[in-house]
């Protein structure tokens, strides 16, 4: 999976929004808007719009993507685009275990998409765009562009940090995470301590904890 981080925009709406209330006359208002941020008021970061671009992402973490209503996705179409040379997501334990369990995988995944190939070639004759993607594995991939506010943006990843996520939106989150924390001024100064709900509340929210931080 490439990942590019494309725009960040809204910063000074940011800073605005935390003058705003009370008409602050601080001077360094990136740490004004931090310290509102840190206090729990983080609607003033809705003025804001992170943009990346998500290559090679698989159609099973798409689903999981899509679960989160605030974070925004425009993605490649099955149905005008040819999937033919599409790759495919290996989970760890597969790529790094016996060499015959990653033949198999990749194997098995050009058996499937040989199948895709079949229905593209037979509908492309009979002048259908329909038939095809409906072969498509959950383990093929995707391209994207994804955005959202700095507070949706921040929650989602809260969310996906966590051990327990499944492994490649794990990943991609732990990416973006990264890629965010290394930008200069306040962007930087929100993401630069964000980890996982268990950091975030104290205590690990989740029915049984990963031993990271404490269960209630």
């Amino acid at each position: 999976m490439q990942i590019k981080l494309l725009e960040i925009s809204g910063v000074e709406a940011i800073r605005q929004a935390a003058v705003m209330p009370y008409q602050s006359k601080a001077k360094d208002l990136d740490k004004l808007a931090y310290r509102v941020w840190k206090a729990g008021h983080r609607s003033i970061a809705r003025h804001s719009n992170i943009s990346f671009l998500v290559e090679g992402i698989s159609q099973d973490a798409l689903r999981q993507l899509s679960r989160h209503p605030h974070i925004n996705l425009t993605v490649k179409s099955t149905r005008y685009c040819d999937f033919g040379f599409a790759t495919f997501f290996m989970p760890e334990w597969v790529e790094t275990g016996e060499f015959e369990r990653d033949e198999m995988f990749h194997n098995d995944f050009n058996k499937v998409m040989e199948l895709y190939d079949k229905w593209r070639r037979i509908e492309q004759a009979n002048g259908k765009e329909d038939t095809a993607k409906l072969f498509l594995p959950l383990m093929s991939t995707t391209d994207l562009v994804m955005s959202g506010n700095i507070q949706a943006m921040y929650e989602f990843l809260m969310l996906r940090n966590c051990v327990r996520a499944s492994e490649e939106i794990r990943k991609m989150s732990q990416t973006l995470t990264q890629l965010l924390s290394e930008q200069d001024g306040l962007v930087g100064m929100i993401f630069s301590d964000l980890d996982c709900k268990g950091k975030e509340f104290g205590y690990c929210p989740e029915h049984e904890s990963c031993g990271k931080y404490e269960g209630r």
